[in-house]
C-alpha cells in the first residue's frame, strides 16, 4: 500500500497548502458540476459509475465528473490536488487517513447535515462514530469490513494441507513453513502489513498510539515482529523483498491471485477482486488469534466532502444517494463491504453475489470475536505504518539493515513524521 510521499501535504508550497487548510480554497468542480474520486478494482469502477447514472437519473440537474484509479498513486494525487486547493468534492476516503485530512480542514464538517440531507437513522452508532474527528462527523462509512487472511485453497490442496479453523501468530507460522515449496511461498511477508502489525499489537494489549498520538508500543515489540518474518522468509515460507515489491498497489498484484504464495493479507471487502482474478477456489480466513481480540470492524472506506466544495447541498445529496437511496446504492452491489445501512443492507444480502454473501458471512461469523474501532490515528501515521515500515522492512530482507538497525531507525522517523 502507498502511502503519502511528501509532508505537510506533500510540502507542495506553502501558499498553496495555506489556501486548501483555511478551507477557502475551490473544490474540484470549478461552477461545472461535482467531481466525485474513489479507487478501486475494475469492478468497483463499473458499480460505481451505475450508481452515478441512477443518480443522475432522479437530480438530472447535478452534472458529475469521476476520477478513479487503484489505490497506488491515489494519495499522492488528492494530496496534490488538496494542496493546490482543487480537491475532488466528493472523496473517497480511507480510515487511516481520515483524521490527517479534517485535523488539516480539507474537509467539510457534515454534522450540521445530519439528519438535515444527510440520513444517518438506519446506521449504527458504532458505525457513526467511525467518521467522527474531535467530535465532529467529517466522514460516513461507506461498508463495514475486517482483516482478513485470503487463502489459495488450491495451492493448500495441492499441498495437502489442511487449514486449520483457528491458529496462533507460532502456529501460523509452521503453518506457512509446511505450506512453501515448488516456486510457492506459504504467505506474504506481512511484516510491512500495518494491518497485520496493528492486529498482532492488539492481542498483546497494545495500540499503535496513545490518545495523545504518540507511539503505544516500544523498540522490543517491534524488534519480535521483525524478527518473526525475518525467520520465515529465511526459512522460504514467507516472499523475499524482491518478490513482495510485486505485489505492491492493488489486487490483479496479489501472489495469492499469481499463485506465488498461498495466503495474503488484506480486508475482508477484497474476496470480490480475488475471486474475479484468480483461476484457482480463494477462501477468506480471520487472523491469527492472541490473548485478546485483535480484529475490529473498520469502514472499508468512508465518504468525505471537500471543505472547499462550492457545492455542498448537491455533494451531500450524492452522499446521501450512494449511501440510503436503494436505487442508487443498490447498484453498488457490496463490493466495497457490507452495507452500513441496516435497510439498504437487507435490500442487498438477498441478492448478494456468491463472493459477496461470503463476505457478509465472514463478518458476521466474527462478530463475538472483534475488539473496539481503534481511534482515529494522528498526523503522520499514515506514512509511519506504510512507507517508513515498509522501506524499513524492505531493507532488513535485503540484508542492508540489521533488525536492530532497522528498529532504531523506525523510531528515529517516527519522531520526524507523527504531529
Amino acid at each position: 500500500m502507498t502511502e503519502f510521499s511528501r509532508r505537510g501535504f506533500l510540502q507542495i508550497g506553502a501558499a498553496a497548502a495555506t489556501l486548501a487548510l483555511a478551507g477557502c480554497a475551490g473544490g474540484g468542480n470549478s461552477g461545472a458540476g461535482l467531481q466525485f474520486a474513489w479507487w478501486g478494482s475494475t469492478a468497483r469502477h463499473t458499480a460505481t459509475q451505475k450508481a452515478i447514472e441512477a443518480f443522475k437519473k432522479k437530480k438530472p440537474g447535478i452534472q458529475i465528473k469521476t476520477q478513479f484509479s487503484g489505490w497506488d498513486g491515489y494519495w499522492e494525487k488528492l494530496a496534490t490536488q488538496t494542496a493546490g486547493g482543487n480537491a475532488p468534492d466528493v472523496i473517497q476516503m480511507d480510515y487511516s487517513y481520515l483524521g490527517e485530512y479534517a485535523r488539516r480542514g480539507s474537509l467539510l464538517d457534515l454534522s450540521p447535515y445530519v439528519g438535515k440531507g444527510l440520513d444517518l437513522s438506519g446506521f449504527e452508532p458504532d458505525v457513526v462514530n467511525g467518521g467522527k474527528i474531535d467530535g465532529k462527523t467529517y466522514g460516513v462509512n461507506f461498508g463495514i469490513n475486517s482483516m482478513a487472511l485470503f487463502v489459495n485453497k488450491t495451492l493448500a490442496a495441492e499441498r495437502g494441507v489442511e487449514i486449520p479453523d483457528t491458529f496462533t501468530w507460532p502456529e501460523y507460522g509452521e503453518l506457512v513453513k509446511k505450506l512453501a515449496g515448488k516456486g510457492v511461498f506459504g504467505t506474504e511477508d506481512g511484516a510491512q502489513d500495518g494491518a497485520a502489525l496493528e492486529n498482532w499489537l492488539l492481542e498483546r494489549g497494545k495500540m499503535f498510539f496513545t490518545a495523545d498520538g504518540r507511539i503505544a508500543y516500544d523498540e522490543n515489540d517491534l524488534k519480535e515482529w521483525l524478527t518473526f518474518w525475518d525467520d520465515l522468509r529465511k526459512a522460504g515460507a514467507a516472499t523475499p523483498p524482491d518478490v513482495q515489491t510485486t505485489a505492491l498497489g492493488d489486487v490483479q498484484n496479489s501472489l495469492v491471485a499469481n499463485r506465488k504464495a498461498v495466503i495474503d493479507f488484506g480486508w475482508s471487502n477484497q474476496l470480490t477482486a480475488y475471486v474475479s482474478l484468480a483461476k484457482d477456489e480463494i477462501g477468506i480466513h480471520a487472523f491469527p488469534t492472541g490473548d485478546k481480540p485483535g480484529q475490529y470492524y473498520k469502514p472499508s472506506m468512508l465518504l468525505t466532502i471537500s471543505s472547499g466544495t462550492k457545492s455542498k447541498d448537491d455533494a451531500v445529496a450524492l452522499v446521501n444517494a450512494l449511501l440510503v437511496d436503494p436505487d442508487v446504492a443498490g447498484a453498488l452491489g457490496s463490493e466495497r463491504g457490507v452495507p452500513p445501512a441496516a435497510p439498504i443492507r437487507t435490500v442487498l444480502q438477498p441478492k448478494a453475489s456468491p463472493p459477496e454473501q461470503v463476505v457478509y458471512d465472514y463478518i458476521d461469523a466474527i462478530k463475538d470475536k472483534v475488539g473496539p474501532l481503534p481511534p482515529p490515528q494522528p498526523l503522520g501515521a499514515g506514512e509511519l505504518h506504510g512507507k517508513v515500515l515498509t522501506n524499513i522492512n524492505q531493507q532488513i530482507g535485503f540484508g542492508k539493515l540489521t533488525i536492530d538497525q532497522g528498529v532504531s531507525r523506525f523510531f528515529e522517523e517516527a519522531r520526524r513524521v507523527l504531529k
